[in-house]
């Protein structure tokens, strides 16, 4: 297995993307602290790692607050002696149209996003280099790179956190720590507007994505296979920030008309 006994935390470990990584890691041999903002969404998710056959250590966090970021780590040293691997998967988007966004809003969208990887990553990062060995995995959108006008807060937000997984990679690769982020797409969430069945039709692997695609990526890039990659955003969304240059001149039949591979009701 690629992360046999290998000691990881995963923020958001309730949430809809970090419920799949720490169970995908619990899969591939790891042990996972499995932190969220409640105690309750904590405990459930360090209940689904158990249930795979791996240890779990359940922990309530104010992922913004520094002195409780620190425990958290402390308290993962103190309970498995060491800490291999960080994810950070937390988020809090507000969707407002531009000219009227709450400032409140926006600060809080930075307060659980980019903030808490910074938190975490200084956290982890001070103690990985003790060992001079470590993996940490950010996750973010391709919002980042998309920019849409109803999410400011959220394009803000993850294009923060590719800048800071790049300037942690660079950082934190002389200590032997590699740094990158895995980069969601579109995730399924009907009923779709027209505007976005359109955009899903011309995606090239023709459907929208399931939170259960981000787990092997994201494993991958905790793994010793990924030794030689950091500072990289890996996208993992079927083709959603190619599909603007979709031409239908050069798209099969099937394709068109939706006869194959798309799907409206399966999307």
């Amino acid at each position: 297995m690629r992360l046999q006994d290998k000691i990881a935390i995963v923020t958001g470990a309730n949430a809809e993307f970090g419920s799949v990584i720490s169970q995908a890691f619990a899969a591939e041999g790891a042990d996972v602290v499995c932190a969220d903002w409640k105690q309750e969404d904590a405990d459930i998710a360090a209940e689904r790692v158990r249930s795979a056959g791996r240890k779990a250590l359940a922990l309530g966090v104010d992922l913004r607050e520094k002195e409780e970021v620190e425990a958290m780590v402390r308290r993962t040293v103190e309970t498995y002696g060491r800490l291999d691997i960080l994810v950070n998967a937390t988020a809090r988007p507000h969707h407002q149209e531009f000219l009227n966004f709450k400032e409140e809003d926006f600060d809080d969208t930075l307060a659980r996003g980019v903030k808490p990887y910074f938190l975490t990553g200084q956290a982890a990062a001070n103690e990985m280099v003790k060992r001079r060995y470590g993996r940490i995995v950010n996750l973010t959108s391709i919002v980042a790179k998309l920019g849409p006008g109803q999410a400011v807060d959220w394009a803000a937000d993850r294009g923060a956190v590719d800048g800071l997984t790049r300037s942690m990679a660079h950082a934190l690769g002389f200590w032997g720590i590699n740094v990158n982020g895995v980069a969601r797409g579109n995730t399924q969430r009907p009923p779709y507007s027209e505007g976005v069945l359109e955009r899903l039709r011309r995606l090239p692997l023709g459907r929208t994505e399931h939170p259960e695609d981000m787990g092997p990526p994201t494993v991958f890039l905790a793994s010793d296979d990924a030794a030689y990659i950091t500072g990289t955003v890996l996208y993992v969304d079927g083709g959603y920030t190619v599909a603007a240059v979709t031409d239908d001149r050069f798209r099969p039949d099937w394709a068109k008309s939706g006869a194959q591979g798309w799907d409206p009701s399966k999307v």
